[in-house]
């Protein structure tokens, strides 16, 4: 079992619903991952085909995730749930057309609790795609 497989475990994504492949590095306050999962044809976001850049935003949330497990800040286990998207800047229309890896990357900006703000930026061959802010909040069936 990968270490991503271990943290995906922890997390309320199953099978290709697991979009990053690859933690190349990360700290107390970020996180960079790697992925090809958006050109794959079987991505689960896709729709009629495409894959929009706006699921860039799920991609930032699962980095984020994956930051809290790797940080121990989701050592209780509970759910988060995409609370807010803000400052998005898409500046392709599709991932799935880009040829080179999507590099992901999340900066915790700010916690209280399980409750957490992170700036994200999705860049592939070191061209941005997507940038933003997301804030992910505690689901209503999560433990304190």
């Amino acid at each position: 079992m990968s270490m991503l497989d271990d943290i995906y475990a922890r997390l309320p994504h199953a099978g290709g619903m697991c979009l990053l492949e690859e933690v190349l590095e990360w700290d107390g306050q970020s996180i960079l991952c790697a992925t090809s999962s958006h050109q794959l044809p079987t991505n689960p976001l896709r729709r009629h085909g495409a894959l929009s850049a706006v699921h860039g935003v799920e991609y930032a949330a699962q980095a984020a995730a994956v930051h809290g497990v790797l940080s121990t800040a989701l050592d209780a286990g509970p759910v988060l749930l995409l609370g807010a998207i803000r400052d998005l800047e898409l500046t392709v229309s599709r991932l799935d057309q880009l040829a080179a890896p999507l590099k992901v990357a999340a900066r915790l900006d700010a916690r209280l609790g399980v409750n957490v703000i992170y700036h994200f930026e999705l860049t592939a061959a070191g061209q941005s795609c997507a940038r933003g802010r997301i804030t992910l909040m505690q689901g209503a069936g999560g433990m304190a």
